[in-house]
C-alpha cells in the first residue's frame, strides 16, 4: 500500500510540474472529491510526459510518371504540398524503472527511456496540381501521399533538434523535481550522469 502511494506521489508531482512548465496545456480542474478510481484514471492520463512542442514547415513535391498502356510515352502528374506540422515529444513514464526504500524515504530512478514522439498533427495544403492525360490523381494517391508526408515529418523530427530538446527539457524537469519531492520528506535520486543541462538559445523550431 505504501509503495502504491509513493508511485502515485511521484507521478502526480512530475505531471504537476510539467503542467506548470508547459503553459500551452490547459490546467486540469481542481477535484474536491477524489476517489481511488479517479486517482488511477489520472495516473493513466499522465503516463506520457510531453516536454517539447516542435513546429515544422515544409514544401513537399510529389511527381509520378506512368507509361501509356505500360509501354508507350510517359504521362506525368505533379503536386506541391505545403506542410505545417506540430510534433509533441517527451517520455513514456511507464518505461521508467525505479527503486523505493521506505526506511530511508528514498526514490531512486534507475533508468530513463529515450524520448519519443507522442503525436504528430499536420495541416496539408495542396497547390500547383497538374495531371497527365492518362495519369490523374485518385483518392488512393492522396491517401498514399498523406502517409508518406506523415512518415517524412516523423523522420525529420527524430533526426533533428526536436528529440534533443525533449531530452534536455525532460532532464531539467527531473532535476527540478528533486526539490519538490524533498518537500514531502522524501529524497529523489536520479540516474548517474544526469545534471541540470546548460541553457541553450531558443530555436525557431522548438517552443
Amino acid at each position: 500500500m505504501k509503495k502504491n502511494i509513493i508511485i502515485i506521489l511521484l507521478v502526480i508531482l512530475i505531471a504537476g510540474f510539467a503542467g506548470w512548465q508547459l503553459s500551452h496545456f490547459a490546467a486540469r480542474p481542481t477535484l474536491t472529491d477524489v476517489t481511488s478510481t479517479t486517482v488511477i484514471n489520472q495516473i493513466k492520463k499522465v503516463a506520457k510526459l510531453v516536454t517539447v512542442e516542435g513546429n515544422i514547415s515544409e514544401v513537399y513535391t510529389h511527381k509520378d510518371k506512368v507509361p501509356f498502356m505500360g509501354w508507350g510515352p510517359y504521362s506525368e502528374k505533379k503536386a506541391m504540398i505545403k506542410v505545417e506540422a506540430k510534433v509533441l515529444a517527451g517520455y513514456d513514464l511507464q518505461k521508467m524503472t525505479y527503486k523505493i526504500d521506505e526506511k530511508t524515504k528514498t526514490i531512486t530512478i534507475t533508468s530513463l527511456p529515450d524520448p519519443e514522439i507522442m503525436s504528430i498533427d499536420d495541416d496539408l495544403s495542396y497547390y500547383d496540381i497538374s495531371e497527365g492525360y492518362w495519369n490523374s490523381f485518385s483518392e488512393e494517391d492522396y491517401n498514399k501521399i498523406n502517409r508518406k508526408i506523415k512518415e517524412y515529418i516523423r523522420q525529420v523530427a527524430q533526426e533533428g533538434e526536436v528529440m534533443d530538446a525533449a531530452q534536455k527539457q525532460g532532464i531539467d524537469l527531473l532535476v527540478s523535481m528533486q526539490e519538490l519531492v524533498s518537500l514531502s520528506g522524501w529524497k529523489l535520486v536520479l540516474p548517474q550522469g544526469i545534471s541540470s543541462p546548460k541553457p541553450t538559445e531558443k530555436s525557431t523550431l522548438i517552443q
